[in-house]
């Protein structure tokens, strides 16, 4: 029954941010939680050409295993955690990319030291997660 679900929820279209008035909750509400199952088993390359919006920055979801991680928070909306403690109605802008598995989180500490600024999505991140398998993706 779960099969047939993903399988339907996957025959919906993907629809191009401008489809949405430029609403990006509508937009990401759609293609990243309705459509979501579309994306298991993709890259996140994948993910992030439908994204359409530019990451601002990302963090690693952490695991209850010691070093390892789950998959990334990606955000598309400026929000800092300052914003986030003075506006906490606030809806912030983002998607969870889970891995099929647990990760060793060694490479992806030393990524961060190496570009540490501050969080900011730059290509360097792009590289090193562009081919990583999606396990599940939410919004």
């Amino acid at each position: 029954m779960a099969a047939l679900y993903a399988e339907a929820q996957c025959t919906q279209p993907y629809k191009a941010f401008n489809q949405f008035a430029n609403d990006t909750t509508a937009f990401l509400q759609y293609n990243f939680s309705t459509r979501a199952d579309c994306y298991k088993g993709k890259t996140v390359a994948n993910v992030l050409k439908d994204l359409q919006l530019t990451p601002k920055r990302f963090i690693t979801k952490s695991s209850t295993r010691v070093n390892k991680y789950a998959g990334i928070r990606i955000y598309v909306s400026n929000t800092t955690a300052l914003d986030m403690l003075q506006n906490p109605g606030r809806k912030t802008q983002y998607i969870y990319i889970y891995w099929p598995d647990l990760m060793d989180d060694t490479e992806v500490i030393k990524l961060r030291r190496t570009y540490d600024n501050g969080g900011a999505w730059i290509q360097q991140y792009y590289d090193f997660f562009k081919n990583m398998v999606v396990g599940e993706v939410k919004y």
